[in-house]
């Protein structure tokens, strides 16, 4: 077998394991739609939200905890109808399910100090990004990473700016617009 057809198949693979990680893409718009309307509502709406000194805690932790269960039973049923798992499959899930634990361990000790996760949060899931981008050889998921730290960087140098816009601005380009270019990838690309 000859260099070049190695790696053919090496990219085949590549091209493969991308259309395989379409629930990827489904995640990433579940989770941009969530957060985006969570920050609204929120934004709009902090009567409601914030009625007592715990309702906003709980709001943000209780609808993403439901969010998680709900994109891992998506998960396990989408990897059953597929009937295997590829490396990259496996690696991706993995980096995923590492977030979601760093994610709980972030909100519990940000509530231990009394401190806004949103910052630490956004960092977090701005390199998860681009680890998944990278891996997979998908610029958009890639970009959106980078492109969420870069705007996660920028808060910390303006302070008052109103973490629910940044929310929605940040998961808007990070996730939802990488989500929806991967979801909708043909297969032959």
């Amino acid at each position: 077998m000859t260099k070049e057809e190695q790696l053919s198949i090496i990219n085949d693979t590549i091209k493969k394991t991308k259309y395989n990680l379409k629930p990827l893409g489904y995640n990433l718009v579940f989770w941009g739609v969530l957060i985006i309307t969570m920050s609204l509502f929120h934004y709009f709406f902090p009567q409601i939200v914030q009625i007592t000194y715990y309702s906003s805690l709980i709001y943000w932790v209780a609808i993403p905890l439901l969010g998680m269960v709900y994109t891992t039973y998506y998960n396990i049923n989408s990897g059953n109808k597929l009937g295997y798992e590829t490396q990259l499959g496996r690696v991706i899930r993995i980096i995923w399910a590492v977030f979601g634990l760093s994610w709980i361990s972030i909100v519990v000790l940000n509530l231990l100090h009394d401190a806004n996760p949103v910052q630490d949060i956004l960092f977090l899931l701005s390199t998860v990004l681009i680890m998944s981008g990278v891996i997979i050889r998908f610029k958009p998921v890639t970009f959106g990473g980078v492109g969420l730290l870069i705007f996660t960087i920028y808060t910390y140098y303006v302070p008052d700016i109103n973490f629910l816009l940044v929310n929605v601005v940040g998961i808007t380009f990070g996730m939802l617009i990488p989500g929806l270019a991967l979801y909708l990838l043909k297969k032959d690309e």
